[in-house]
């Protein structure tokens, strides 16, 4: 994932860095500047946190009528509770009263109808009518036993005073059918009450709710773990001095706050924790930084050299990713350890594949390397035996960050002029020859042109438009066979063995010489081949060269071998690439046996290894 792709918005900031060359091609078409991809992530967030205020308000909203409905409920909960009191105390009264006097009209019935009897009895027996009519206070049989005759009088006195208390609360309280109704109703909602009702606390930090707790333990508890847990995040001692209060309040039990909800909301609220930002390459992890803006600055930093007046957009071809993460509020932040990181090259092995005509020397210097930092990567590879789609192992010095730029370019370019071909026999199969050139075209091309750290990867054409028409090339192409003897194009090497004098300037025998071609040791009288097919031009003596055989070949080069033993070939001969013309010796100007080879292209001597295969 690339997330850091932008479309460019920024680039005129980029552009004004870099030169400020030119108006803006789209908007003199109208088309509006694509937004950098840094404003899109910022009005996307932005759209996101508006959605998630407005959801807060609602949550909010609903939380603060849910509120005000439990209070009032609670409220009037607690206004009816207080009647219910009100009401039961009363009635508690008026039936005590009651009961006292029932208790002392029974007690009174008792020993009423024990007087009767007794007095019936005495009539029977034929007492005095004075004992008859004797008060019922005085009789002995309503006494209960184990108590003195003394203690009756006291105990009817009571009595009367209790019959007493029952008159007057009959007096000031009526008993009816409705009193008996009212307390039924009373008892069943206190019954009702206490099963659907506990007892709890409302929980106030500053002033504010935050939740309902079921005892004062639990808000200790909630404040110790809010401590704890920043302690923890900060590395030192942390005390939560917030004003907390706590209020006795009845509700169901199902509104009882979660202590965890509680704890984490004010946990948020200490600031232990802040939100920060932290920047991953590969996933592998850079550092952090207070704020997004200071991340993406540092990237725009690395992009800014690769931007041109014509970007349209950019993105980073590694994964980068910036994203929130909390952070302990005393953490010590290091941006410029990022910006460090972000500007380092990193060193990365890559491969090169061998085309047709690469030399081991030339892909070297086309890297900027030395053969033998070339060949030290490569032990295994031999130096004169390259062949087609090899692969060779290089170093290719990177960013720590490529940032992939895309442009928007219109320009010029030839048509080629289209070619007709006309059949000969006079050309070999697969050569040609020009007999009427004709004329190039030209149109306006706009593209998209895709860099990877300065270098084109390729382009998307968009629209062309025809300046100029191209005419016609006409053109001969051969349909004779290739004799044996024919140029294939390309040397091959005239014999294997260690190079000890390469192509320019060397000392000889302490004076400055500059050497003409490759001299190659080998023991003499090993055989030397045409290094391609052509037509032998010098066979014979030649001065310090000693024993001479020179090729012209079919594109005009000429190669030279010398300081042969032994010739094999005459002057106008034909020879095929690879045949054997002579025999390696130490003839001329030498110091032992080897082959001196050279290319001459136009006359001038040309350095063979760029042409060897």
């Amino acid at each position: 994932m690339k997330q850091t792709e932008r479309e460019h918005e920024s680039v005129e900031k980029a552009v004004t860095g870099a030169g400020q060359a030119g108006p803006d091609k789209r908007e003199e078409g109208g088309a509006a500047r694509p937004q950098s991809w840094r404003q899109y992530i910022e009005q996307a967030e932005a759209a996101e946190k508006q959605a998630e205020r407005e959801a807060a308000r609602a949550r909010a909203a609903r939380t603060k009528k849910e509120k005000r409905s439990a209070a009032a409920l609670k409220q009037r909960a607690k206004g009816a509770l207080d009647s219910a009191r009100t009401a039961l105390s009363g009635a508690k009264e008026a039936l005590d009263g009651a009961k006292e006097a029932l208790d002392g009209a029974k007690a009174a019935m008792i020993r009423a109808g024990a007087a009767g009897k007794r007095v019936r009895r005495g009539a029977a027996q034929g007492r005095p009518a004075r004992e008859q009519a004797a008060p019922a206070a005085q009789v002995p049989a309503v006494i209960p036993e184990g108590r003195s005759r003394a203690q009756a009088p006291a105990k009817l006195g009571r009595v009367g005073r209790a019959a007493a208390r029952v008159r007057s609360v009959v007096d000031r309280h009526p008993v009816s059918p409705l009193l008996y109704v009212t307390l039924l109703a009373v008892v069943i909602g206190i019954s009702c009450f206490n099963g659907s009702y506990i007892r709890a606390y409302a929980m106030n930090v500053n002033g504010q709710e935050v939740g309902v707790v079921s005892s004062p333990d639990e808000k200790d508890a909630i404040v110790s773990n809010i401590e704890s847990r920043a302690s923890d995040i900060l590395g030192e001692q942390f005390d939560y001095d917030a004003d907390i209060s706590i209020t006795p309040v009845y509700v169901a039990p199902d509104e009882l706050s979660d202590t965890t909800q509680i704890e984490d909301t004010l946990f948020n609220d200490v600031g232990a924790l802040v939100t920060a930002y932290g920047m991953r390459v590969d996933g592998q992890e850079l550092g952090y930084a207070p704020t997004k803006d200071d991340l993406y600055q540092l990237l725009d930093e690395v992009a800014q050299p690769y931007l041109t007046p014509d970007t349209i957009r950019y993105q980073f071809v590694e994964d980068v990713e910036v994203y929130p993460i909390e952070l302990p509020s005393n953490t010590q932040y290091d941006v410029e350890s990022i910006r460090t990181t972000l500007g380092q090259l990193r060193v990365e092995q890559s491969t090169y594949v061998v085309k047709k005509g690469d030399t081991f020397n030339a892909i070297a210097y086309s890297l900027d390397m030395w053969p033998n930092e070339l060949s030290v990567l490569n032990p295994d590879v031999i130096v004169d035996k390259l062949w087609v789609d090899q692969e060779l192992v290089i170093q290719q010095a990177v960013p720590f960050l490529s940032v992939e730029n895309t442009t928007e370019e219109t320009y010029e370019q030839e048509i080629p002029s289209p070619v007709e071909y006309i059949e000969t026999a006079e050309l070999y199969i697969g050569d040609s020859k020009v007999k009427e050139q004709g004329e190039d075209g030209l149109e306006r091309v706009n593209a998209h042109v895709t860099y990877v750290n300065g270098v084109e990867q390729g382009r998307e054409i968009l629209a062309t438009e025809t300046l100029k028409e191209p005419t016609m090339t006409y053109a001969y192409t051969g349909t004779t066979p290739r004799p044996v003897t024919a140029s294939n194009g390309y040397f091959i090497w005239p014999v294997r063995g260690t190079i000890t004098s390469n192509f320019g300037g060397r000392n000889l025998w302490g004076s400055y010489d500059f050497h003409l071609g490759l001299d190659i040791a080998c023991r003499t009288g090993t055989a030397i081949k045409a290094a391609d097919g052509g037509t032998v031009i010098k066979s014979g003596w030649s001065g310090s060269y000693g024993k001479l055989v020179a090729i012209r070949h079919d594109n005009g080069y000429v190669t030279y071998y010398a300081h042969n033993s032994e010739l094999l070939v005459s002057v106008g001969q034909k020879v095929y690439q690879g045949q054997i013309i002579a025999r390696s010796g130490a003839t001329g100007n030498v110091s032992g046996p080897h082959c001196h080879f050279e290319v001459r292209i136009n006359g001038t001597s040309v350095n063979p290894r760029n042409y060897l295969r």
